[in-house]
């Protein structure tokens, strides 16, 4: 009888298919030889910095043991062997990735009763970023202190998921005016996020970068959205998208990125030419139109977005400034925001690692009439790790 080996990935197993699927070595010595795969569905798989276990879960026709590629030191199986006609799911964990590069590799499934005549390979592939978009060796920002007064500070767990952030802003009063107050709850088991926003809570399920789908609270949304061509056709979000806020009484705002087809995956550069805040009024929408400039320092290099930082703790996103919504985020920081009649100027100083140390805000705007000086404020922000 001719011999036939295989190996499946797919959702479920299927009882019919093992009993269809029979080999036999010869005449006097029937067998069966080859691997089924439940999980993972895929003969490739990618992860992110952060992301620390998965699952295996298969049947082997015959006794069986799986190997581990040399270059995968940072990959461990959580078991090794095991009999043949046998459903067995176990963990393959990951060391999180703080090499500043993408890294891959591989394990081998063979069969030992039959050497050589069914085997299975896993690729596995864990990106340089956390699933935010900040590289794997970037530290976390626990406190900004800005010198007008205002105060960022953050806390996070193992996985650097963040856990709340609390903005406040110290005017000369005698307690500090809290601006931004979120609390963040993950549920690996259920993959969901819950976001408590003050008296609001928001939740989303999320998939294996940790962040939402689209927060969906009693009465607000906070999600990407589609821009569109004039004959209504949506535009591909690497040419430009759209994160807005809704509330129960319609969209509140939004922010609208042009990126002209730069490329979305993960660990891919990408940074908006252009952006538009629009947000409600009381007499209809307003809508910003800036111009950004970039400069040669990584925005990857520390937890947070600090490029959500130029418009000052008043106006800051505090989804953005978590990358929450890690397309929002441009990989490099800004040296220039402008539109008509204003501009800021931005400079930073760096840490070793390239993380900011200190980010300087000059705001100016040009006053009308030829002698009349530009209005310029600046802001200094110290970043504490």
């Amino acid at each position: 009888m001719r011999r036939l080996s295989f190996i499946i990935y797919h959702l479920a197993f299927s009882a019919a298919l093992l009993t269809l699927l029979t080999s036999c070595l010869n005449d006097k010595e029937p067998y069966q030889a080859g691997f089924y795969f439940a999980k993972p569905q895929y003969a490739n798989n990618a992860f992110f910095a952060n992301n620390r276990i998965d699952s295996i879960t298969m049947l082997s026709y015959g006794n069986w043991d799986v190997t581990r590629e040399a270059s995968g030191s940072w990959l461990n199986i959580g078991l090794t062997s095991g009999r043949g006609n046998t459903i067995y799911t176990f963990p393959v964990t990951f060391e999180q990735n703080t090499t500043g590069h993408g890294r891959g590799t591989y394990i081998t499934f063979k069969d030992t009763d039959h050497p050589g005549e069914a085997s299975a390979s896993i690729v596995y592939w864990q990106y340089a970023t956390r699933g935010n978009g900040t590289l794997g060796s970037a530290p976390d920002v626990k406190a900004i202190t800005g010198s007008d007064g205002s105060r960022f500070e953050l806390t996070y767990d193992a996985q650097h998921r963040p856990l709340s952030l609390r903005i406040t802003k110290n005017d000369g009063a005698e307690s500090d005016a809290v601006l931004q107050n979120l609390t963040l709850t993950y549920n690996d088991w259920d993959s969901l996020l819950t976001v408590q926003d003050k008296s609001k809570t928001l939740t989303s399920r999320y998939a294996n970068d940790y962040l939402p789908e689209r927060l969906i609270g009693s009465g607000d949304t906070i999600g990407y959205s589609s821009q569109h061509y004039d004959n209504g056709m949506p535009v591909s979000a690497n040419y430009a998208f759209r994160l807005e806020h809704r509330t129960v009484l319609g969209l509140n705002s939004y922010y609208a990125f042009l990126l002209g087809g730069q490329s979305l995956n993960p660990d891919s550069l990408h940074c908006a030419d252009s952006l538009r805040i629009a947000s409600l009024t009381g007499i209809g929408t307003h809508i910003d139109k800036y111009k950004l400039t970039y400069s040669t320092a990584d925005n990857r290099c520390q937890s947070v977005d600090v490029n959500q930082l130029v418009f000052g703790a008043e106006q800051c996103d505090p989804y953005q400034l978590l990358s929450l919504f890690r397309y929002a985020r441009n990989s490099s920081i800004v040296s220039s925001v402008e539109q008509v009649g204003e501009r800021y100027e931005v400079a930073v100083n760096l840490n070793a690692d390239k993380s900011v140390a200190k980010m300087t805000v000059i705001r100016i705007r040009e006053m009308v009439g030829a002698d009349v000086p530009e209005d310029a404020y600046s802001v200094t922000y110290t970043f504490e790790y």
